[in-house]
């Protein structure tokens, strides 16, 4: 699921660099403009659906911006492309998010697995934008020779098979998509996995802080902790609250940034007393194994401290704990505030939480609820895209023919 769906709308290309002052200058010149504008009156950022849109007064403020810029910036249409380009790298690309800085260059970072994705670039001249806005050297463009979707590569294969714990939430996908049914295969030794639960948190400082004391506690009983997070930046936040609250208490870190290190860390994940912080790439495709004085503890203990957009990547990471008939459990630790919940969950929903939580009714159904609902959103949201980018490539194949 993670190549089929997650990859789905990935283009594989072939190309070639191919030097363009004219767009390195243009670059530099687009965010020394978009950095003049006032959001709310010249643009308005929709953090939902990740873009970033002139208005009109912003539009009439780029084309008087412009007047003396040179015959590249007299296309009005080119200009307000170029600054809207600006905006987006500014305002939706996040350091330590979407993307990394390593030896003075930019490295996107794949969300989903948490891995860096070292050969993928931003296409459409949003890589030479970014870089000029974070005073990087600007890298050369890349010329598109051909170029073809997973979607399409996968739907010319006259077979396609594989395995994966979490194809369930996307069945209907893969059939539509793919022709490809989903068989359960049952595991060959009874879960032993227990589900902690929810923890509500108004504020994502005082989940951080919470997640903290508990892992602390779950290491002194001899428990292995493996607390999972979206980002590096997320990562970096609960690394501080660590030091700054159990300055005694040693963990690991795994993120894009620590990726060479990763067997290592995988490797000791699952000793007694130890705590690891992870991003999504944790273990993938391999398991934490877990000695016995901690599987007479209870094993390996989840910790969920950051909802995904999906609720497949969710419980891949539960997935870590409890396996091979080992024993293990996991808990969700909640925000009011975080990503998921402030993106894709409507305001009215929003503030019926908040209600439910200042008068403490129903937490944990209410918990389940909204994050339900938000991650059905988000699921919903990226099908359509994975839909219409597939419609598109063929509509396209079909006006060549």
């Amino acid at each position: 699921d993670s190549v089929l769906i997650d990859e789905a709308v990935t283009p594989l290309i072939i190309s070639e660099k191919k030097p363009d002052d004219l767009l390195s200058s243009a670059a530099v010149k687009a965010v020394e403009l978009a950095q003049k504008l006032e959001i709310g009156i010249d643009y308005l950022v929709n953090t939902e659906l990740r873009n970033v849109e002139l208005t009109r007064v912003g539009r009439a403020n780029v084309a008087r911006m412009v007047l003396d810029a040179g015959p590249f910036w007299q296309r009005r249409d080119r200009a307000e492309e170029l600054v809207n380009t600006a905006l987006y790298s500014m305002y939706m690309m996040v350091c330590d998010k979407h993307y990394i800085i390593e030896e003075g260059k930019v490295v996107l970072v794949d969300e989903l697995t948490g891995r860096l994705a070292r050969e993928r670039t931003l296409s459409l001249g949003v890589q030479q934008v970014l870089e000029a806005a974070l005073n990087l050297n600007i890298s050369d463009p890349s010329a598109v020779r051909a170029r073809l979707s997973f979607q399409r590569y996968f739907q010319r294969l006259p077979r396609i098979g594989g395995m994966t714990g979490t194809a369930h939430e996307s069945k209907t996908e893969l059939a539509k998509v793919y022709g490809l049914g989903i068989m359960q295969v049952p595991t060959h030794q009874p879960s032993r996995r227990k589900s902690m639960g929810y923890q509500v948190f108004g504020q994502d400082e005082k989940k951080l802080s919470q997640i903290v004391k508990d892992a602390r506690a779950l290491s002194r009983e001899g428990r292995a902790v493996l607390i999972g997070v979206k980002s590096v930046l997320t990562s970096q936040n609960l690394a501080a609250v660590f030091v700054a609250q159990a300055p005694d208490l040693p963990f690991e870190i795994l993120n894009a940034i620590h990726d060479t290190e990763e067997n290592t860390i995988i490797a000791q994940a699952g000793q007694c007393g130890m705590i690891t912080i992870a991003t999504n790439m944790a273990g993938r495709g391999t398991d934490i194994k877990i000695p016995k004085d901690v599987v007479e503890c209870g094993g390996l203990h989840v910790i969920v401290a950051e909802t995904n957009d999906f609720s497949r990547i969710d419980r891949q990471l539960i997935g870590r704990c409890a396996r091979q008939g080992d024993p293990g459990s996991y808990q969700r630790y909640v925000a009011l505030d975080e990503d998921v919940v402030t993106r894709f969950l409507p305001m009215i929903l929003r503030k019926i939480w908040a209600l439910s939580f200042r008068i403490r009714f129903a937490i944990q159904p209410v918990a389940w609820l909204m994050l339900f609902l938000a991650q059905r959103r988000a699921e919903h949201l990226a099908y359509k895209h994975r839909k219409s980018a597939l419609e598109n490539e063929i509509e396209t194949e079909k006006s060549m023919i």
